[in-house]
């Protein structure tokens, strides 16, 4: 049986407009036409940054920041094992043994039993706990519950409770001479010349991401905040071909919207229906917030 998801309550909804300019081209990839390289688009000529293509920039900025959190023993361990969707149960293989020692209730230096049973009864595992057919797919799970990685993002055992929208642009685009190279010498390929449409630099590109929050001050909660400070800082990277100086977004400006569901109670969810009636908040007052202030 696979977890049915954690139920956890959250005591606020949040919304943000970000407002980034592109300091180099941009590349968000479609269809390749001879030996042009396009841009992705709507079938209305619109360019189109997806929705996933911010989310797994976002998410591989918070698996760099996630460890710099002070993290419990197994907080940590979930972000170092089970963060990255693509190799969880290769990196779990050496801790296997002692987790089936949990399982049987033996403590042990990496799991306690009455947690790690707890947990995967609330995660939707009960009749699999009495004969373990999938311990290695237990273990994940119980990984994922605590990973705050996957807590913003989602997971095997998450929803994710931070979502980005489509971006949508019009914009005149600019071609760019690219050439090919041999990968395994690194040398440059002979008559291999091509175009790239790109995004020119200097364009304005908004991004709105909604989320949840279960509660300010938690581990997830303070991974945002360093997640959006860092891109305050730094800017972000989307799209292809980065090695050649494309992708990089500074952040030119943003703003937020917080509803906390026991203050929205008194206005009969007028705030929850309509965020944007909410006060609206700077960057540094946002983490300031999620990082458990007022």
């Amino acid at each position: 049986m696979r977890p049915l998801g954690s139920r956890m309550e959250f005591e606020a909804k949040f919304v943000g407009v970000l407002e980034f300019i592109t300091y180099g081209p941009l590349h968000i990839g479609g269809e390749r036409v001879g030996n042009e390289l396009r841009l992705l688009r709507l079938h209305d000529g619109r360019l189109l940054i997806p929705a996933s293509t911010w989310k797994g920039a976002f998410r591989s900025l918070a698996r760099k920041l996630a460890l710099s959190l002070p993290l419990s023993s197994v907080e940590r361990l979930a972000v170092e094992r089970v963060s990255d969707p693509a190799s969880k149960l290769e990196n779990v293989k050496d801790l296997l043994e002692d987790f089936k020692k949990a399982l049987r209730g033996v403590p042990n230096s990496l799991f306690e039993p009455g947690d790690v049973l707890e947990v995967l009864r609330e995660i939707g595992y009960d009749e699999e706990l009495k004969e373990p057919e999938d311990p290695a797919g237990m273990l994940v799970s119980y990984l994922e519950y605590y990973c705050p990685v996957g807590r913003l993002f989602g997971n095997g055992v998450h929803s994710a409770s931070t979502r980005f929208s489509d971006t949508l642009l019009e914009v005149a685009t600019a071609r760019r001479p690219g050439i090919g190279i041999e990968r395994r010498t690194g040398k440059v390929r002979n008559d291999v010349l091509f175009f790239v449409e790109s995004i020119p630099p200097g364009t304005v590109v908004k991004l709105v991401m909604v989320g949840e929050v279960r509660r300010k001050g938690d581990n997830a909660s303070m991974l945002l905040a360093s997640l959006l400070k860092a891109v305050d800082a730094l800017g972000i990277s989307i799209g292809g071909r980065r090695s050649a100086g494309y992708g990089q977004l500074n952040l030119r400006g943003c703003h937020f919207y917080v509803v906390e569901f026991r203050k929205d109670r008194d206005k009969f969810g007028e705030l929850l229906a309509n965020p944007f009636r909410s006060d609206r908040l700077d960057l540094n007052s946002f983490t300031s917030w999620l990082r458990g202030g007022d």
